[in-house]
């Protein structure tokens, strides 16, 4: 009998490691996966660079998304503890499953509209300034025109109008 108590320890260990790295793992997409680079910049260029993943933690509706997604983390926890007390190991690994893809299906329903009002924001700016490109600062080694505080401010002003 401790062994089979061991067992279901093991696996409440189990779904709440999944948990923290379904929280991780929505941090990371929300910070993106850029790296920092270069800060030179002219102010002729048609090519313009922003911080994205500094833009996708100041545009609004962001500490909701990962308020709501800590709370659906939770709930997937609890519902796991709850439906799977007399199931078998095959029944608990496929309502882990479950449980961890819409925990994924609900990240990328608060993230994507998130990072499409940042998209938008950017093609904005870029249209206001005469920029035919722009890219992540990370990716800049020289050069560029850094908008990232003009795309702070059109998020901003998006956000009034709604």
């Amino acid at each position: 009998m401790i062994e089979f108590a061991n067992k279901k320890n093991v696996k409440v260990v189990s779904l709440a490691i999944a948990a923290i790295f379904v929280i991780g793992a929505f941090a990371i997409a929300v910070r993106g996966a850029g790296l920092t680079g270069g800060s030179g910049g002219t102010t002729d260029s048609a090519i313009g660079k922003v911080n994205y993943n500094q833009l996708v933690q100041a545009v609004p509706g962001i500490q909701d998304a990962q308020v709501e997604m800590q709370k659906a983390a939770q709930d997937a926890e609890s519902q796991y503890n709850e439906k799977s007390k007399d199931m078998s190991d095959a029944d608990k690994q496929k309502l882990h499953e479950e449980l961890q893809k819409g925990l994924e299906d609900k990240q990328k329903e608060l993230v994507d509209p998130l990072k499409k009002k940042v998209d938008d924001a950017i093609v904005a700016v870029g249209k206001t300034k005469g920029l035919t490109v722009i890219v992540n600062e990370g990716a800049v080694v020289y050069g560029g025109v850094d908008v990232t505080a003009d795309v702070q401010a059109e998020l901003q002003k998006q956000a009034k109008k709604n």
